[in-house]
């Protein structure tokens, strides 16, 4: 009878040997990318965001990239069109609000419309893209390390986007009925608070309305 024990050994030999390549390429998988607006993709670690330091935190005005190949690079914001991290999307979009011939975002304005000449750049987090796409718009207050957010929705096609909540108070029906002018059964299901939370809100019209 042939003795096992050479053959075992060698399996864990094998094992022994294989185990931290296999765990040095899982640490070389990509957690993110980011493209240009010449359409090249580059892989690796993307850092929009200041964590520390002098000034706190903050949005870097460069958008910094350590690629797969350990090359540390940026890139101003204006040559940036997407990116993601840890399967998280951002894209770029250029914002202005409706009624406002300034910059500067009033909360009380829910109206954004895309604007390349007159807007102001930021990348909205992708939340669902659809009939109707949930975006996030974040931002930092000066002194301040809480990421803030609002969610935004937009119409597949349209070149505005309507602001859908307004934090602790939930949903901004008012604006919300007005935007879903094209669809009444989400203005009964918002007027009767059938739609409490705003993924609620894109899961219905792309139920009912966007088809």
């Amino acid at each position: 009878m042939r003795n096992p024990y050479p053959i075992l050994l060698q399996a864990m030999l094998l094992l022994l040997f294989i185990g931290p390549i296999w765990l040095w390429a899982q640490n070389q998988t990509p957690s993110g990318y980011l493209i240009l607006h010449t359409q090249d993709t580059l892989y690796g670690k993307v850092s929009p965001i200041k964590e520390s330091g002098f000034g706190g935190r903050r949005f870097y005005k460069k958008i910094k990239i350590t690629t797969t190949q350990g090359k540390r690079k940026q890139y101003p914001r204006q040559k940036v069109v997407a990116f993601e991290i840890d399967g998280v999307f951002y894209e770029s979009f250029y914002l202005r609000q409706a009624t406002s011939s300034v910059l500067n975002f009033s909360l009380d304005n829910p109206n954004y419309i895309v604007d390349p000449v007159r807007g102001e750049q930021h990348f909205l987090k992708c939340i669902h893209r659809g009939a109707l796409s949930h975006y996030k718009l974040e931002w930092l207050e000066q002194g301040n390390s809480t990421l803030w957010s609002m969610s935004l929705l937009k119409k597949a096609g349209e070149p505005t986007f309507i602001r859908a909540d307004q934090g602790l108070f939930g949903l901004k029906r008012k604006a919300l009925l007005t935007y879903f002018s094209d669809c009444s059964k989400i203005q009964t299901a918002l007027q009767e608070r059938q739609l409490k939370q705003v993924a609620q809100v894109v899961d219905f019209y792309n139920t009912h309305c966007g088809v």
